[in-house]
């Protein structure tokens, strides 16, 4: 079968490899498409991913496929179920001298029947789970990245009737933004540095916006409100956004990490308001929303082509995380013909 490999020098190749084998307690998968994770892919083939550091690997972790075959032992799943991250190779095993960085980007994978094998608690199996039906497989993709948001939002204060800010315009803060907004948040900001990226907020969510390259965010927000906002979510991966969050919140505002962890020093001294706000890693659990986030989409109530606005087949994959490099892609799958 065929996958995408990040090699040992850090380039992006196709290659052929060996198909996965199942054991009793998987099920095999033909892959129908993987979303390109605009943070974890590109930091796997620059060599910069904290947590993966073997080469080479295969490569995606957002995929969707179809059961084709199941083991003797799997009750979780059934032939012809569509299922979220199967993988060419399960995190830290090893295959044709190739190294797991998940490989959603492949034409086969497996997905574990988490229950059946006493797992209650692991990361894989938890996160493969069975699609509900009557999704595109556009609507499937883009539901893992929304999931993990949504879950993040849900373990923050509540944002109904409040003022928050979300500093970022990726996927991850448009998905907070929009999240935050269903929630009935009173007024909802975005901060970012593309004037298209904007304006999608504010077509899908944001009641204001900034753009940072041209206005001082803290400014802006410190003049529209006087007495801080009480959420400011960081959704970039930038440290240098916490430290922005609390200029921007008031008296008990929380600033949320999303996209970094908490292991710098932040200046705790200069909010809005007294000093009384905290900092919040809340935990981004797909799969408990992943279910609630398909609905929604389901409903239509998520502008999935202005989210997902670049589908390609695997062969064009350079072109694919070009596009995403140059942020002209919100978010991008490729998909097999």
């Amino acid at each position: 079968m065929k996958a995408l490999i990040v090699t040992a020098d850090h380039r992006l190749e196709m290659r052929e490899i060996s198909r996965p084998e199942p054991g009793p307690y998987d099920a095999l998968v033909r892959i129908l498409g993987c979303g390109i994770c605009s943070t974890t892919d590109r930091e796997l083939i620059k060599g910069t991913q904290p947590y993966n550091r073997e080469y080479p690997c295969i490569l995606g972790h957002e995929s969707i496929g179809e059961v084709i075959a199941v083991g003797d032992k799997v009750t979780k799943f059934k032939v012809g179920d569509w299922v979220t991250r199967p993988y060419a190779l399960y995190p830290g095993q090893h295959r044709d001298g190739l190294a797991s960085a998940w490989g959603g980007f492949a034409e086969y994978g497996l997905v574990m029947d988490g229950p059946a094998m006493g797992l209650t608690d692991d990361y894989t199996a938890l996160r493969q789970n069975v699609v509900p039906k009557g999704l595109t497989l556009e609507q499937a993709v883009l539901a893992m990245a929304l999931a993990e948001t949504a879950s993040w939002t849900w373990g923050l204060p509540p944002a109904a009737g409040r003022d928050v800010v979300v500093a970022g315009t990726g996927i991850a803060g448009l998905g907070i933004a929009l999240w935050w907004k269903f929630a009935g948040a009173e007024s909802v900001t975005v901060i970012g540095r593309r004037d298209e990226r904007l304006e999608l907020a504010r077509a899908i969510a944001a009641d204001y916006t900034v753009n940072s390259r041209k206005e001082d965010p803290v400014e802006v927000i410190r003049r529209r409100l006087p007495q801080g906002a009480a959420l400011f979510a960081e959704a970039a991966g930038s440290h240098e956004l916490v430290n922005l969050g609390l200029r921007c919140v008031g008296v008990k505002g929380t600033v949320g990490i999303y996209g970094v962890t908490p292991d710098l020093k932040y200046d705790f001294n200069v909010g809005c308001g007294s000093g009384e706000f905290k900092v919040a890693l809340a935990p981004a659990s797909e799969h408990v929303a992943f279910h609630w986030v398909c609905e929604v989409l389901r409903r239509g109530w998520v502008p999935v082509d202005q989210l997902l606005n670049l589908r390609l087949p695997f062969t064009e994959y350079e072109k694919a995380f070009a596009e995403v490099s140059a942020g002209r892609a919100v978010k991008a799958m490729l998909y097999w013909r």
